[in-house]
């Protein structure tokens, strides 16, 4: 899927690229996250650029949601991101350049029925990278959030509603974009960026 996608592109392009996942690192935990990117920075070097693909994928009426759904989506969204954010930022800083890059999603901009845990993990990441953007950019860290409106190919939701015969999004086609983003001049920065199908209804 993305991060895949991702994990191509960027080595493509010369990048060394290291990864975490959710299954061995809990983002809601702050010490373990620094630990981690750490082992991770003593191994490859500093962090130049963060691509935070993190999230939970939560459908429910809000009176049936499952015990936990809203934290879990909180701690894919703006806990997990600022966790990672603390976790690289100072190296960053200490060159003065860098990128975060984080990828949001429909409920990022809307919160629908039956969404409403989602909408919320999203909607606060969304708001996180702009308050990273205002305070950071102007020490050269670049900082942009990217909406994907829609599903990707491969995806999870992709999968629950496959019979819909709905347009996915091609993962390549999405990294590309967040390679775009990395490579951008300082003096015309992208903060946020909407991606869809051509066929998507927004």
């Amino acid at each position: 899927m993305l991060g895949e996608s991702l994990a191509r592109q960027f080595s493509g392009a010369g990048y060394e690229v290291a990864g975490l996942r959710r299954a061995d690192c809990d983002l809601a935990d702050g010490d373990a996250v620094a630990q981690a990117i750490a082992a991770l920075t003593e191994r490859h070097g500093p962090v130049d650029t963060l691509l935070y693909n993190a999230g939970h994928l939560a459908i429910a009426p809000f009176l049936e949601l499952e015990a936990g759904a809203l934290r879990e989506c909180l701690e894919a969204g703006p806990v997990g991101a600022a966790h990672c954010a603390l976790a690289v930022l100072p190296g960053m800083l200490a060159v003065g350049r860098g990128n975060l890059l984080f990828t949001g999603a429909t409920a990022s901009l809307r919160g629908s029925a039956r969404f409403a845990a989602m909408a919320a993990g999203k909607f606060g990441l969304r708001g996180l990278v702009q308050s990273l953007a205002r305070e950071f950019q102007p020490q050269g860290i670049h900082v942009a959030h990217v909406v994907l409106d829609g599903m990707l190919s491969g995806s999870a939701a992709a999968s629950r509603y496959a019979a819909a015969e709905a347009p996915v999004m091609a993962p390549d086609g999405v990294a590309a974009n967040f390679m775009w983003l990395a490579q951008q001049a300082r003096t015309a920065w992208t903060q946020e960026l909407d991606l869809r199908t051509a066929s998507e209804k927004f």
